[in-house]
């Protein structure tokens, strides 16, 4: 008896042995795996910053050129001077803001436009002394007392 157990004792050791070896194999082989993978990560995190600074650029670009859009479309309409005040984020809006300030110019224009002080209504009377009309006139002053 003591030979059979002697003997399973070496064939546990045995197997424990190579179980200890597989392991250590495994091991080796997860090492390089995680390694690879380890390395692959770092480059995709780069990759990743670098999109992330593309990206920004471009939204830079988008914004410069949007706002170079809204200074065009006021300078069409003859509102350049308004372009600092103009706070816009899309196309209707920009539409909107244009019609009203172009309402809005266009209104003071007709308030400060030549309005004369002394105008008179021209009469008939006026009419013929310009004229030299002296019977015009006579007859424009007679024509009042008969009324």
């Amino acid at each position: 008896m003591s030979d059979e157990k002697v003997t399973q004792t070496e064939t546990t050791q045995e197997q424990q042995q190579q179980d200890q070896q597989q392991q250590d194999q495994q091991q080796t082989v997860d090492m390089k795996t995680y390694l690879d993978l380890v390395a692959k990560m770092e480059k995709m995190e780069q990759m990743l910053s670098q999109e992330a600074e593309k990206q920004k650029e471009i939204e830079a670009k988008q914004q410069e050129l949007w706002q170079k859009q809204v200074q065009l479309t006021l300078q069409e309409n003859n509102l350049e001077k308004f372009a600092d005040i103009v706070k816009v984020s899309n196309e209707d809006e920009l539409k909107d803001v244009v019609k009203k300030l172009t309402a809005i110019v266009n209104e003071i224009k007709i308030e400060t436009g030549y309005i004369p002080a002394d105008h008179a209504k021209t009469d008939e009377y006026s009419k013929y002394e310009k004229e030299k009309n002296a019977a015009g006139m006579i007859a424009v002053k007679l024509s009042k007392l008969f009324k």
